[in-house]
């Protein structure tokens, strides 16, 4: 036991002095022929101060270095020119080193570096993939100033006073996946610049960790060329970003190769310029990338957002902005809908709101207040860009130009979702109040031979379930103009102190719900007279019927001329006293009954083409038209066959002016 004992304790202690040994003599080379080596076997010019080498624990350490390429116009090797005061590795592959030129450690720290670095050209035809030059867990940096540049003199990377302190680090040269991965980290740096792609860079006056949060003051992620020429380089991207902020924020940091997580992000004054290409994108064959993202905590703080169109000018911009959204994640089972992400609740508000909304129109909101379940929308406006005779020059065929404001849009109960690829919204309330809106078609244009469909049909044509319960429209005006070739001017009926309410908007395809659609109108019918209209249909009625039947009562009879003058070439003097309708249709026809009682009631007839009072025909129709309604029949019966090239309005109307030619002309004019 004692021989064993003692032969032990010989080996041992052999190892131990072959050991020290060991250490000492590659201590003393490292000490006198590493200069040799490093003159005669590398690239570069490398001087110190001082070399310590602990073989046990393969760590080195090295004072006042200096380093210089021999050949800095060399682009097949990196170039590196400056200083460090201090360097520290643990855990030294040398092997790989000296045979393979490549750097493994378990940790490095450079205090004091003053580096410019340029790195070197891609090797062409490249049959494997070349390893990664350097592979270290562990990266302190104490006071750096770095420069790094591509091998063309691009900038790549720079920072002042650089503070890095990064634990567990490890790099992934897969291109669809995060380039690396880390436990955790703390970085202070000025003027931080990184080249994140050959389309942008990333930009920062200052970043500092503090308490695990970064902070990023001055924060830009700038485009690195302009518009035309990014265009023509990058033709498998829609949109070129420009984004500002006055600083960026976040805790608890996750960043693996396939996820990168942040918790807290919050984005201050962000300046967000994003310009669209015109021309469709070239599809790409790269493989989407398929690592996640996931915001716990996502604030926006007075933000500004500009789109732009190719040529510069603005298709829609938001003068100031702010957001949360909570739990925002994008991965790579979300990637496969639609909408490529996920969340559990935001809250946007905005101000000064521009939408380009096309050929004739834009749009316009003062504020904007949404979140999950409601919309709150103030002085919405649907401004023509062009005048009614620049309108009628320009469209093909006849067509409505519209000219719509509303003080407040506001939408509750908001409940929506994605099934099968298509969405599946359900909405409680929209309310508009003070709506003032005019409609104005002119016939000058050829006919536009498409159907116009009725509203049942037209929702149906909806792809998607869609379902209003309540939608109400609040003290608002509406007013129709029409235009005709033979007429002076444009005939005109319009509504104000207009409320309407319209139960169960819906477009047919959402299970078990129900289908019929009563709409209730309370106006002033051409501003002066009490109105009332009952309104029904049901979108899984396929032949389209409906019902619509109403009353006017006191209507100043002259207030009616704008609108009979150019199309029964009539006008009128008198009251009006009521006027009672009920019909019914479908997409063919519509029948019902229409009286009129009426007090001092006179008719001008009017020449087709020149407008004048024609006073025989007019005597001859006022010798029928009695001073009062007493011998009047109690109803009419109507009878029109839809135009289905004219909207369902044309044809309401039609019934009206059916029973008021056949109550107030018993004669042919």
């Amino acid at each position: 036991m004692k021989k064993t004992l003692k032969i032990s304790l010989i080996v041992l202690g052999s190892l131990l002095a072959l050991t020290l040994l060991l250490n000492i003599g590659f201590s003393l080379w490292l000490k006198y022929k590493l200069p040799d080596y490093l003159k005669n076997k590398t690239p570069y010019e490398i001087s110190y101060q001082s070399l310590n080498v602990e073989i046990l624990s393969g760590s080195i350490s090295a004072h006042q270095i200096k380093v210089k390429t021999k050949q800095p116009d060399n682009l097949e090797v990196v170039a590196l020119d400056g200083a460090l005061e201090d360097l520290y590795i643990s855990r030294l592959g040398l092997i790989k080193l000296l045979k393979n030129n490549q750097i493994e450690a378990n940790s490095i720290k450079l205090k004091n570096p003053n580096l410019k670095i340029r790195l070197s050209k891609p090797k062409e035809d490249k049959v494997e993939k070349e390893p990664i030059p350097f592979f270290i867990k562990n990266i302190e940096i104490e006071n750096g100033n770095l420069d790094v540049t591509q091998f063309n003199r691009t900038k790549y990377f720079s920072s002042r006073k650089l503070n890095l302190n990064v634990k567990n680090l490890s790099l992934n040269d897969n291109p669809n996946e995060l380039p690396f991965a880390l436990d955790s980290y703390k970085i202070t740096a000025n003027d931080f610049f990184f080249l994140l792609s050959p389309a942008y860079s990333i930009n920062s006056s200052k970043v500092v960790t503090n308490n695990g949060q970064l902070s990023i003051n001055d924060f830009e992620l700038k485009p690195m060329l302009d518009f035309k020429d990014w265009e023509k380089s990058f033709k498998n991207q829609k949109s070129l970003f420009h984004i500002k902020s006055k600083n960026l924020s976040f805790n608890d940091l996750i960043f693996n190769k396939t996820k990168l997580g942040l918790k807290n992000t919050n984005i201050q004054k962000p300046e967000i310029i994003i310009q669209n290409r015109d021309n469709k994108i070239v599809k790409s064959n790269d493989k989407k990338s398929n690592f996640n993202i996931d915001f716990q905590n996502l604030d926006i703080v007075n933000g500004k957002l500009s789109m732009l169109k190719s040529n510069g000018s603005q298709s829609l911009s938001l003068a100031q902005f702010s957001a949360n959204i909570k739990d925002f994640v994008m991965d790579e089972e979300t990637s496969k809908n639609k909408i490529p992400f996920t969340y559990q609740d935001y809250k946007i508000t905005g101000k000064q709101f521009f939408y380009d909304a096309g050929k004739y129109y834009t749009m316009d909101l003062s504020s904007i207040d949404m979140t999950s379940q409601s919309i709150d929308l103030l002085n919405f406006k649907l401004n023509p860009k062009v005048s009614r005779a620049e309108f009628i020059r320009m469209i093909p065929m006849e067509n409505d130009l519209f000219d719509i404001a509303a003080n407040r849009i506001q939408l509750s109960g908001i409940n929506w979702k994605i099934e099968n690829d298509k969405p599946n919204i359900k909405l409680k309330n929209a309310k508009l109040t003070n709506v003032d809106a005019n409609i104005f078609r002119s016939k000058i244009p050829k006919d536009n031979p498409k159907e116009k469909l009725l509203y049942s049909k037209l929702l149906r044509t909806i792809k998607f379930p869609l379902v209003v319960e309540n939608l109400n429209l609040i003290q608002s005006k509406l007013v129709y103009e029409e235009d005709k070739p033979d007429s002076n001017g444009p005939g005109k009926v319009f509504f104000t102190e207009f409320n309407m309410n319209v139960k169960n908007l819906n477009s047919n395809k959402q299970k078990g719900a129900n289908t019929k659609v009563p709409i209730v109108i309370h106006c002033k019918f051409m501003g002066a007279s009490p109105m009332k209209v009952n309104w029904n249909f049901d979108t899984a009625n396929m032949r389209d019927q409906f019902t619509i039947g109403g009353y006017i009562n006191n209507l100043p009879a002259n207030e009616i001329n704008p609108f009979i003058k150019p199309y029964m070439n009539i006008t009128a003097t008198g009251t009006i006293t009521s006027l009672n309708y009920d019909f019914k249709g479908n997409n063919d026809v519509m029948n019902g009954k229409f009286r009129i009682k009426h007090k001092d009631l006179k008719v001008n007839v009017l020449d087709k083409d020149t407008k004048e009072k024609k006073k025989f025909l007019s005597a001859i129709a006022n010798l029928v038209v009695k001073k009062d309604s007493q011998k009047f029949p109690e109803f009419v019966d109507i009878y029109v066959e839809r135009n289905k090239q004219r909207s369902f309005f044309n044809f309401y109307w039609k019934g009206i002016e059916d029973g008021l030619k056949k109550s107030l002309l018993v004669i042919k004019i």
